[in-house]
C-alpha cells in the first residue's frame, strides 16, 4: 500500500465524510488529471465606470444628438436598446431630460475619466479542465509526470492550438470575468485577445483511495483526494463521464492487483469450460486497441492519407482478429461496470420463457421497491424466474427485508423459485437462450449508480446457445448443496 495513506489520513476523512465509523483504506494510487495550460495576449480596459454602450451614448449627447432616434441611426445600434441605455444613464444621475437630453455634473465626470483610460496589453496564463471544459485563473495542486507514470487521465477536451485565437472563442467572456479577479478595478472589458503565444497540456496529482465500508464488506469503492481533501467536483466529472460511457478511469482500475478475472470470480468449474481467462484477457486487450486508434481519429495534429491509410488496414486486421477470437472463446462481448445493470433490466422486461440470477449478497442497494415490482412484472407474465444466493460468513452482506420480500414473492408466484445455497461466489445471468453473462458483477447487492460510486467490474456476454445452457445447470445444480 502506498505509504501517502498514512500521511494523509485519508480512512480518518472518508469515516467522517461518509459517516462510515468502520471504513477502511486499502489502497492508493497518485493520479494525474490534465489540464491544458495557456498563456493568452489580451487587451482590456481596466477602472471602466460605464459599460460601452454607456460611453459612447454619453458621448453621442455631449455632441448635441438628443433624440433616441439619432442616436440610434449615428451608432447603427437598435432604437429600442438606445432606450434602454437612456433609461439606465437617468437612474444613475449621469444624464438628465430637460427639453432635451444632457449629462450631469456627475455624468460629465465620469465620461472625462472613461477618455483618460489607456489599453492594457498583457500575457495571461488561464488553465482549462481537460476532462469538463472549464476555465480556471489558476490551478494548485503538485505537478504530476506524466511520461513516468502510467496513471495519467486522458483528456477529453481538445487542446487549442498556438496562434489560433478562434478555438478559444467560447471563452471570452470566462476570460473577462477572471481579468476582474485579477484586478481590485470597478470593472474590465475585455477588447480583444490577440494571441495564444503558448499552449500544453500538463497533468496535477490527485490521490485515487480505495476502501471498504466496513471490514465484512467485499465491495471496494473510491474517493479522489488532493491536498488531503476530499474533491467532489473531480469526482462528480469523471462519474459523468462514466454515465456518458467515457470510461477514464478503467485502466487505472486494470492496474490495480484485484483479479477480476480469476475463475473463483468469474465462476467454478463447468460454465467456463470453453473459457478461459487468456481469452478474455485478449477480448479486451483487442477491443482497448480498436477503441484507441477511434481516439486516434481526434487527436491534436491531422494525419496525411497515408496514415488514415494505414490506421484503416490495421483496424481490420485488429476486428478480424477479435472477430476470430469471439467465434472461438464463445466470448460475444466484454462488459463493465455499468452496463450490467441495463442487462438485468433488459432480462426483466424481455426474457419470454426463464430468468436466472446468482450473486452471493442481496442487498436493499438494489433489491429496493423498483426492482420488487419490476420483479412482479415479469413474474405476472408467467416467466420461470431463478433467484439463487448465498456465500458463507455473509449474514452482514444481506439485508433481511430484501429477503423477506422476495421470500413472499416466491409464495405469491408458484414460478418464482427463490433459494439460498450453502456457498457460491458465482455472478451470473440468464436470460432465456439469447444471452447468458459470468461477471464479478454482484446484480442482487451492487447498484452501481454514478452519482455515488464507482468499481471496476468485468463481465463476459455469451450467445452460444450451448454455452448459455451450460451456464443456466450450472446455476440449478447449486441447489443440490443445500
Amino acid at each position: 500500500m502506498n505509504t501517502q495513506v498514512k500521511d494523509e489520513d485519508f480512512e480518518d476523512k472518508i469515516r467522517k465524510y461518509h459517516s462510515l465509523p468502520e471504513a477502511i483504506v486499502i489502497d492508493c494510487k497518485p493520479i494525474g488529471y490534465p489540464f491544458h495550460v495557456l498563456n493568452v495576449d489580451l487587451t482590456y480596459l481596466a477602472d471602466r465606470q460605464l459599460q460601452l454602450a454607456e460611453e459612447f451614448v454619453m458621448k453621442c449627447i455631449s455632441q448635441e444628438l438628443n433624440n433616441h432616434r439619432e442616436i440610434a441611426s449615428f451608432l447603427g445600434m437598435d432604437e429600442n436598446l438606445i432606450e434602454k441605455v437612456l433609461s439606465e444613464l437617468l437612474s444613475k444621475d449621469l444624464i438628465k431630460r430637460e427639453d432635451f437630453f444632457k449629462l450631469t455634473e456627475l455624468g460629465l465626470d465620469a465620461l472625462e475619466k472613461q477618455t483618460i483610460l489607456a489599453p492594457i496589453s498583457e500575457t495571461k496564463t488561464f488553465y482549462i479542465d481537460a476532462l469538463n471544459g472549464k476555465l480556471r485563473e489558476k490551478f494548485l495542486l503538485k505537478s504530476f509526470d506524466s511520461k513516468n507514470n502510467n496513471f495519467g487521465l486522458n483528456k477529453i477536451i481538445k487542446k487549442p492550438r498556438k496562434g489560433h485565437i478562434e478555438d478559444i472563442v467560447d471563452y471570452y467572456e470566462q476570460i473577462e470575468k477572471l481579468l476582474q479577479n485579477f484586478n481590485s478595478s470597478n470593472r474590465i472589458e475585455l477588447i480583444q485577445v490577440n494571441n495564444i503565444e503558448k499552449v500544453y497540456t500538463q497533468w496535477h496529482e490527485l490521490f485515487l483511495v480505495l476502501y471498504q465500508r466496513n471490514p465484512d464488506d467485499k465491495e471496494i469503492e473510491y474517493e479522489i483526494f488532493s491536498r488531503g481533501n476530499i474533491q467532489v467536483e473531480y469526482r462528480t466529472t469523471i462519474e459523468q463521464l462514466y454515465a456518458g460511457g467515457n470510461k477514464i478511469l478503467d485502466p487505472i482500475f486494470q492496474e490495480i492487483e484485484q483479479d477480476k478475472l480469476s475463475p473463483d470470480n468469474l465462476g467454478e468449474g463447468k460454465i467456463l469450460s470453453p473459457i478461459n481467462d487468456e481469452d478474455i484477457k485478449a477480448v479486451e486487450r483487442l477491443s482497448v486497441k480498436l477503441h484507441s486508434l477511434d481516439d486516434d481519429d481526434d487527436a491534436d495534429s491531422f494525419t496525411d492519407s497515408k496514415n488514415q491509410s494505414i490506421k484503416k488496414e490495421e483496424r481490420r486486421k485488429l476486428k478480424q482478429q477479435l472477430d476470430q477470437l469471439k467465434t472461438q472463446s464463445k466470448i460475444s462481448e466484454i462488459i463493465h461496470t455499468y452496463e450490467h445493470r441495463n442487462y438485468l433490466f433488459k432480462a426483466l422486461k424481455e426474457a419470454q420463457q426463464r430468468l436466472m440470477i446468482v450473486s452471493p449478497w442481496i442487498t436493499g442497494y438494489v433489491v429496493d421497491q423498483n426492482f420488487i415490482q419490476m420483479l412482479k412484472e415479469t413474474l405476472k407474465r408467467k416467466i420461470q424466474v431463478y433467484i439463487f444466493y448465498g456465500i458463507k460468513s455473509s449474514s452482514q452482506q444481506n439485508n433481511p427485508i430484501s429477503i423477506q420480500r422476495l421470500e413472499e414473492l416466491s409464495t405469491q408466484y408458484k414460478n418464482l423459485r427463490f433459494e439460498k445455497v450453502k456457498n457460491t461466489h458465482r455472478k451470473i445471468l440468464v436470460c432465456d437462450a439469447e444471452f447468458g453473462i459470468v461477471t464479478s458483477f454482484n446484480f442482487l447487492s451492487f447498484r452501481a449508480d454514478p452519482n455515488l460510486t464507482y468499481r471496476d467490474e468485468l463481465g463476459v456476454i455469451i450467445r452460444d446457445s450451448a454455452t448459455i445452457e451450460d451456464l443456466f445447470n450450472s446455476g440449478i445444480n447449486l441447489t443440490e448443496l443445500i
